[in-house]
């Protein structure tokens, strides 16, 4: 099983996983850090070590944002843990694909499926507009 770590500013990545785990039921081998205002780059890598130490070989971690702390402590990282995956812009719809399919899809795919369902869960909705037509009447 792919094991997942979200890794967010303040409290979004304990929340993104409640949100997901209303919908898909409890999730094991799924680790949250958050990057707190104010805390050292220093603590916020030995949390993110800490917590992917504790995962198998293959982590896919998701964060809120492309060259953010999170995202940059991260990739410093991937020295240490050559077969992580970093996906960025994570939402509940990246959640959702990830874990009910990390059991069953390659890596790769399984990556790939969740950036694509990451941009097709951004919509957005506009009413239909009332037609003028005078014909109509």
């Amino acid at each position: 099983m792919v094991e997942v770590l979200i890794c967010t500013h303040g409290n979004s990545a304990q929340e993104l996983l409640k949100s997901a785990e209303m919908i898909c039921g409890e999730q094991k081998n799924c680790e949250t850090v958050k990057f707190a205002m104010g805390e050292s780059l220093d603590k916020l890598q030995a949390e993110l070590d800490e917590k992917i130490s504790l995962l198998d070989d293959t982590v896919i971690c998701l964060t809120d944002l492309k060259g953010g702390t999170p995202f940059n402590t991260l990739v410093r990282l991937t020295q240490k843990y050559p077969q992580m995956e970093i996906v960025t812009g994570v939402n509940i719809p990246m959640l959702l694909q990830l874990f009910i399919n990390r059991e069953q899809m390659a890596v790769s795919e399984l990556v790939n499926s969740i950036v694509d369902a990451g941009k097709v869960g951004v919509y957005r909705y506009q009413a239909a507009k009332p037609d003028t037509n005078d014909e109509d009447f």
